[in-house]
């Protein structure tokens, strides 16, 4: 069953009008619809120009559109620098009415750049060149003074004596019919600051689908979520006029994508970008079928051969359609209905009830046509299982005739119509997908990662190598996401969204730790309120809302590994997805002797046979030697992690993360095996260092050794030496004496003592 449109389907469009009527605000119920200046959805910002006043709709170059098409058609459009500079001095001078260009006049200009007075003493010389006569000419005040403009923020003085406006203003004042100054300074400003706001004209519209494109746009102004440029709603108009429609329900979406033309869709990368004003008409088609159908979408949906999900709220980057018409037995597709109607009601994942739906039809178009729920016997069965059909198709099946029976959905379904567990062929032995080292230094290399663009995709790609997330984890990471325990190690915090939304932790290092925090902060730059998301969506999330979609670092990852010309050993072009990381990830810890459980743990995997993909269980010696030993710190502290709290199984993860080899001779090293060791021996000021009662002994011998030195040291006169293995000294009887009075269950580790059996 394939995933592409289905035929059309016209919704039932009785008292649409009425219930726009009662929906649309007045706000939005002009026949020209302009904006707020301050409206992030329609509007981008104020034009780049320092004195231009136009808030600007669709940025191209930071220009609002008057001056972008002005840009365009200047001859000297290729010196960007030197046309804005001109440009915004013209602006600077058109603020304010030009004044006379005679020294000490500040009267508004009436021709040849002299005010009327100066242009008549001008005239009355005879008109000599004008510039000398500039040279010449004094202002001198009239017998009565000079009185300012009263129109508002004007500089000017007066045309005359007897006239209360400059000459500009007195010329405006006179074109608009000498209305009352407060009435036509407040339209004056009315009408500067409606010209300034870009907006759209929707008189051309018939009255409904007027009605519609308001409603489309209230609904962009109260999800926040998508830009909306006038510009491009503009251009949405003209080809709903164009159309000829009634209302936007009067053609299917393959008929508004042939209206707005096909060159309209521009292949990029792994998808087609729709133009912002055919997508505004799609999403206002929706939310009309939305508003028709709100009292129970389930009821406008149930009976059709294919539900539009979008209609039933599974948003956007989810299945969009669910087909039954290729199930030709209408008791078996009513029953499927209701089964996938049941299973979304659980919660269950969309994709995961759309794949359940083809599985059932492949099983229907086995059955004859005119099969009744008594031919579906266990011998029926069995043939259709001859045939070969997928492993999932027989899982969908086992699993629908087990609910059908608990339900009693299919009244005279014969007792025997089971599918079993071991009826479908064993699943294949899955294998590691594991990335080989030789392509893993590549990929860590960090002048190769500094070639990954944007930030966010970077640091994405570390905590996928370093922490083994899957990718729908990873880019849904909390803003919060990095939490400490009582020594002060950070663990990553994050969702297991594949085991019903499961919280866990992984110990990652100080500098992944550094890196989050950058990120917060960049996040925090974008979203001064605050955002959800440690990685929010670049585009259509003015509130933050969205977290990175998955497609979106796909194509980072798909260009970055191109930029950086990924090869294998033998000089070929080679590639990575994401989830291999995770596979990479764990084969290092199975390498490294992390226990299978441990990695089990840190993976977060639901069961041992996922984690035994990696390796075979190794030998659970040390972790029973532990949970029998007592511990402490290298300054022999005791301390107990309580068993609720919330890092206590990620502590366990983090002491067992052990090197290669375990042991040192006085105790083990718990240093990740990402980590690299800083530290001479004998560790014993290392925060990795992890000792038990098993090492008293040694503790007492290196004891002893030290004492012996310190002693030689100072007979020769070394007190620098002297020195060092005193502090060496005083560390090793903390640790004696603590080991000598600890309590059964405990071990020591990273500088605190905690108790095994509350962190495991």
């Amino acid at each position: 069953m394939s995933a592409a449109s289905p035929a059309p389907q016209q919704p039932v469009r009785g008292g649409l009008l009425e219930r726009l009527m009662a929906t649309v605000r007045p706000r939005f119920r002009q026949e020209v619809f302009r904006p707020d200046r301050d409206d992030t959805v329609f509007v981008r910002g104020e034009c780049r120009l320092a004195h231009c006043p136009n808030m600007v709709g669709h940025p191209v170059r930071g220009l609002c559109d008057s001056h972008y098409q002005k840009w365009l058609q200047a001859p000297d459009r290729d010196d960007w620098d030197n046309w804005l500079a001109r440009e915004d001095e013209w602006l600077r001078l058109r603020v304010s009415p030009p004044q006379c260009r005679v020294s000490g006049c500040c009267r508004s200009t009436a021709q040849h750049g002299l005010c009327q007075r100066h242009s008549r003493q001008w005239d009355t010389r005879g008109r000599p060149a004008l510039e000398d006569w500039l040279t010449q000419v004094v202002h001198t005040p009239t017998e009565r003074g000079e009185r300012d403009c009263q129109f508002p923020g004007c500089p000017c003085w007066c045309a005359s004596a007897g006239v209360r406006y400059c000459q500009h203003h007195q010329v405006r004042w006179k074109l608009a019919g000498c209305p009352e100054p407060a009435q036509w300074y407040a339209d004056v400003a009315r009408a500067d600051a409606e010209r300034q706001v870009p907006h759209v004209k929707l008189a051309r519209l018939g009255r409904q689908v007027r009605l519609e494109v308001q409603y489309g746009l209230q609904c962009r102004h109260d999800e926040r979520v998508k830009r909306t440029p006038m510009l491009q709603v503009t251009t949405a108009v003209k080809h709903i006029v164009d159309a000829g429609v009634t209302s936007l329900l009067d053609l299917d979406e393959p008929g508004w994508r042939r209206v707005f033309g096909a060159g309209r869709r521009i292949p990029c990368g792994q998808r087609d970008y729709t133009s912002i004003s055919l997508r505004f008409v799609l999403d206002t088609r929706m939310r009309l079928q939305q508003l028709l159908i709100a009292e129970d979408p389930w009821a406008d949906q149930y009976p059709r051969d294919t539900w539009d999900l979008r209609l039933l709220g599974i948003p956007v980057g989810q299945p969009r359609w669910m087909h039954f018409s290729a199930i030709p037995q209408p008791w078996l597709k009513d029953t499927v209905k209701r089964w996938c109607r049941w299973r979304m009601s659980r919660k269950l994942s969309t994709g995961t009830v759309v794949r359940n739906a083809i599985g059932i039809a492949a099983f229907a178009g086995y059955l004859d046509a005119r099969a009744a729920p008594a031919d579906l016997t266990r011998e029926r069965i069995e043939a259709w299982l001859a045939t070969g059909p997928l492993r999932d198709h027989i899982g969908t099946l086992s699993v629908f005739l087990l609910d059908a029976h608990r339900h009693d959905w299919v009244p005279g379904l014969p007792a025997n119509a089971f599918v079993f567990h071991d009826d479908g062929p064993p699943p294949r032995s899955p294998k590691p997908r594991f990335i080989s080292e030789y392509l893993m230094r590549q990929l860590e290399d960090e002048a190769n990662l500094a070639l990954l663009e944007p930030n966010e995709a970077r640091l994405v790609t570390r905590i996928l190598i370093g922490c083994g997330l899957r990718l729908k984890d990873a880019r849904r990471l909390a803003f919060d996401c990095v939490v400490r325990d009582d020594t002060g190690a950070p663990y990553l915090a994050w969702v297991n969204h594949k085991i019903r939304e499961r919280a866990a932790f992984f110990p990652i290092s100080g500098t992944l730790a550094d890196h989050i925090t950058t990120q917060q902060q960049q996040v925090l730059q974008r979203f001064p309120d605050g955002c959800r998301w440690l990685f929010p969506a670049r585009k259509v999330n003015l509130d933050g809302s969205r977290p990175l979609p998955d497609i979106s670092y796909r194509d980072y990852l798909t260009r970055w590994l191109g930029r950086i010309r990924l090869v294998d050993a033998h000089g070929r072009p080679a590639t990575v997805t994401p989830h291999q990381f995770r596979h990479t990830l764990a084969t290092r810890l199975i390498n490294a002797d992390v226990p299978q459980h441990v990695v089990q743990q840190l993976l977060d995997h639901m069961s041992r046979e996922m984690t035994a993909i990696y390796a075979r269980l190794h030998d659970k010696t040390l972790r029973r030697h532990w949970e029998n030993a007592a511990k402490v710190n290298t300054d022999g502290q005791a301390a107990i992690i309580p068993a609720d709290h919330p890092l206590a199984d990620a502590a366990w993860m983090r002491q067992s993360l052990i090197r290669a080899k375990v042991t040192l001779p006085n105790g083990y090293c718990g240093a990740p095996v990402q980590t690299d060791c800083e530290y001479a021996n004998p560790c014993l000021d290392c925060r990795f260092m992890v000792t038990t009662v098993d090492f008293l002994d040694q503790h007492r011998r290196h004891r002893d050794e030290t004492a012996r030195l310190i002693c030689e040291a100072e007979r020769s006169g070394l007190a620098r030496i002297a020195e060092r293995n005193r502090r060496t000294l005083d560390k090793l009887d903390a640790i004696i004496n603590a080991l000598q009075t600890a309590a059964p269950g405990q071990i020591l580790t990273g500088g605190v003592v905690e108790d095994l059996h509350a962190a495991s």
